[in-house]
């Protein structure tokens, strides 16, 4: 049977979670995983004395229920199996994630997916800053899979990224995609100022109501159709992603080549 993982108490605490994924547990016994050492706060915790986990550490899809705003790290470094939060998650939920699929049915903290390499993330709710994004100091953000937001995101999605698709149905933050090597980014509502800024290659398509403020670093380059978007619209449907502009991507767009202070061998796509 799936194993589940329910919240004994509220937290007053944070608790770290990463490295506690179906993967990582499969094999082991229930007693040996409800042994497992869990960081809350400054001190080490085991994984049974704060929750109640049943089921089989074998099965590789768990149900986390509750509210784990407050539980960071979950899914981080996945590789295999599903995770369902029946609820909120907290930062850096699905961060550096090889394979697997992650499902929130809340919200999510800062750091969502970041430096992810494969597997997918479903997000019911609203994400913070730095989605998909690349932690300080790395020059690496999200390098594969894919990540779908049902809400807003904050600011500095995308950054660095280098492979995947990202796509958020309502609105996202300022500098959207910055120092973006490659990857895909839509967003079906606004996005905040600055998107784009120093990117290199890749694109990112803005399908809200109101355009953008494009920087001047960017340059009309094509009027029309693109297929390729109807790869793309094909992709999402079949994820089940049926954000409200989707048709947008059937019609006809404005392509904006950029950082011309870069390669410029990016691409902005606005709907007419």
């Amino acid at each position: 049977m799936p194993l589940r993982i329910t919240m004994l108490s509220p937290l007053d605490v944070p608790v770290e979670f990463t490295g506690v994924t179906c993967d990582a547990a499969a094999g082991r016994s229930l007693d040996d995983l409800r042994r497992t050492p869990v960081r809350q706060g400054n001190q080490q915790a085991e994984l049974g004395e704060l929750f109640h986990v049943e089921g089989s550490p074998g099965d590789l899809h768990w149900q986390l229920v509750g509210d784990f705003s407050r539980v960071h790290g979950i899914g981080a470094a996945m590789a295999a199996g599903s995770i369902l939060v029946d609820g909120s998650a907290g930062r850096h939920a699905g961060a550096g994630m090889r394979g697997g699929r992650l499902e929130i049915r809340g919200d999510a903290g800062d750091w969502l997916g970041a430096e992810m390499r494969g597997g997918s993330i479903r997000l019911a709710g609203d994400a913070g800053d730095h989605v998909g994004g690349a932690y300080p100091g790395s020059r690496r953000g999200m390098n594969g899979g894919t990540i779908l937001l049902d809400g807003d995101a904050g600011r500095l999605l995308g950054h660095r990224m280098r492979r995947g698709m990202i796509a958020v149905a309502r609105n996202a933050g300022e500098r959207l995609g910055t120092r973006m090597r490659a990857g895909t980014i839509l967003v079906f509502g606004q996005c905040g100022a600055h998107p784009g800024a120093g990117m290199l290659r890749g694109t990112i398509g803005v399908f809200g109501p109101q355009r953008p403020q494009l920087s001047l670093a960017f340059r009309h380059g094509y009027t029309g159709p693109l297929p390729v978007l109807h790869l793309v619209e094909k992709q999402l449907h079949e994820a089940n992603f049926f954000p409200p502009g989707l048709r947008l991507l059937a019609g006809r767009v404005e392509l904006h080549h950029g950082d011309m202070l870069e390669l410029g061998r990016g691409e902005i796509l606005l709907p007419i």
